[in-house]
């Protein structure tokens, strides 16, 4: 079944400790034209492989976009049985995150390329455990998605200890020794959405994420400009 899902990416802390911040997946310097073109407007072709595997944006199709016009390719959903793979401009490999801004000095032909996801594999389950260092009595509100597998879940509040509140969703299914991408959507806090990576490694997986409020230091997400995609009922 499909997840609809967003995400925009600061990669903040992780473990027990604050870590090094790095943008996720910067967008590539070099673009993979065949020629460029000094035409007004470029041909953009878009489209998914295997045709249903999941859900983009732009929605597949041919376009005609402006030169130097930036498109943001999104991966909105991903079907039930595949995962994402990685973006291609021009038959060359783009990256695989998510996101991806491309900005048009030719004609591009793109396509959003899925996998089956491995079967048979050992799986177990992954706890992701989010807390406010500097507010431990405040619970965190928001919803974590592992996106590789295109499953939400609500923060549900949990008391540690009589005076620290820690927000927690578990999920199921997921495979060992595979690395998932971990958004966390906060509603308080330090409120935004934010990135971060995470590899099972047993079948009872504890992923810990601290945040702290008061100290921005980190930079901020960019906010997006896409308007969540409605499922037909």
């Amino acid at each position: 079944m499909f997840r609809v899902l967003a995400l925009l990416a600061v990669l903040v802390l992780a473990g027990l400790s604050v870590v090094s911040v790095y943008a996720s997946d910067e967008p590539l310097s070099w673009v993979p034209w065949f020629e460029g073109t000094d035409e007004e407007y470029v041909q953009l072709k878009i489209e998914v492989v295997p045709n249903g595997a999941g859900i983009i944006y732009p929605v597949p199709g041919v376009y005609r976009i402006k030169r130097g016009e930036t498109v943001v390719l999104q991966v909105a959903g991903v079907a039930s049985g595949y995962e994402f793979s990685h973006w291609e401009v021009n038959f060359v490999d783009y990256g695989s995150a998510p996101f991806k801004t491309l900005t048009l000095e030719g004609d591009a032909e793109v396509k959003a390329v899925f996998t089956r996801a491995a079967s048979g594999e050992e799986v177990g389950y992954l706890m992701v455990d989010i807390v406010f260092y500097d507010k431990p009595s405040e619970p965190p509100e928001g919803s974590v998605t592992l996106w590789e597998l295109g499953v939400s879940m609500p923060l549900t509040p949990v008391q540690v200890t009589p005076n620290q509140w820690h927000g927690q969703a578990v999920f199921k299914g997921v495979r060992i020794g595979k690395t998932y991408t971990v958004v966390v959507n906060l509603e308080n806090g330090v409120g935004g959405v934010y990135v971060n990576f995470w590899t099972v490694y047993n079948r009872a997986s504890y992923m810990h994420w601290g945040f702290i409020s008061c100290r921005r230091k980190l930079p901020e997400a960019p906010r997006s400009t896409f308007k969540p995609f409605e499922w037909p009922s």
